[in-house]
């Protein structure tokens, strides 16, 4: 076999770096394991989940009550497992520091993996939760987050407060007050813990290497559909997430729902009654 010429040696690595960053950014995120009812609401359309399926940032999965686990696989090796009743952001276009999150939880059970050498953030409305080669569990419900730290160390942001987690501590935050923080899980949090979130899973994402597999619509999405996130208590992320639902404002249905519950989203005023242009306010004076 003839030697490849000098320049292309040198190029070799450096195509090949090309190549893996290309490959990851065209599959930031994929589902590759996916048990019971799970469905996508991407834009204005709610699909069908199913193994191997592709997500882009701003993607929200909402797993059914009966659900048993839907597995998140990162391009870097890092992993999120959702438990029943689980919703989430993936991806979300957050600000500052909070522009490391993979994911937003809005409520349910989410186990967050983080590689070896990998950072990240594990969002929510009550607590954040960053670490670095970090394994840890965020449950929300009745308005606190318990959190954790089941190996590696954590940092836990709430308010304007942050606690500093290590592997076996036990976080439960409040929607109001202080943290109580404990050595071990409490036994209610044990008892509650989805039963897949105690078992060790090998990564899947190499079965679905080249493989697109295709979403399956099962229709439009409706202000009820998204009321929760429309209704967000950060204004922040509301405000983050507007340009997504903007379409859906044309419709009679949706756009007379948004009115009618503005007050829960104001952002949306100027959206639905847009200003005059200064030369048509001008036209209009008498």
């Amino acid at each position: 076999m003839p030697r490849m010429p000098q320049p292309f040696r040198l190029l070799l690595p450096l195509l090949l770096v090309c190549a893996t960053a290309l490959a990851q950014a065209a599959a930031p995120a994929l589902v590759t394991i996916s048990q019971g009812e799970a469905t996508l609401l991407r834009d204005d359309t709610r699909f069908k989940l199913a193994e191997g399926v592709a997500l882009k940032a701003d993607d929200i999965i909402e797993l059914g009550p009966q659900a048993l686990l839907l597995r998140i696989e990162y391009a870097d090796g890092s992993s999120l497992l959702l438990g029943p009743g689980s919703r989430v952001l993936v991806l979300p276009k957050l600000l500052a520091e909070r522009s490391k999150a993979r994911a937003y939880l809005l409520a349910g059970w989410a186990k967050f993996s983080l590689a070896p050498d990998a950072e990240g953030m594990l969002a929510s409305g009550l607590v954040d939760l960053s670490g670095k080669g970090s394994r840890g569990v965020l449950g929300l419900s009745n308005n606190r987050a318990q959190v954790f730290a089941e190996g590696g160390e954590w940092k836990l942001r709430y308010g304007a407060g942050s606690v500093a987690m290590k592997g076996g501590d036990f976080v439960t935050v409040p929607a109001t007050g202080k943290p109580e923080t404990a050595g071990r899980p409490s036994p209610e949090f044990i008892q509650a813990l989805p039963r897949a979130f105690m078992d060790t899973l090998p990564p899947r994402a190499q079965l679905f290497a080249g493989k697109d597999v295709p979403l399956k619509s099962v229709g439009t999405l409706g202000y009820a559909d998204v009321r929760d996130w429309l209704t967000l208590p950060e204004p922040a992320v509301r405000r983050a997430e507007l340009a997504r639902w903007k379409s859906l404002a044309r419709e009679a249905e949706f756009r007379a729902a948004l009115i009618e519950n503005l007050k829960s989203h104001p952002e949306w005023d100027p959206i639905l009654f847009p200003s005059l242009p200064a030369s048509a306010r001008a036209a209009s004076k008498p």
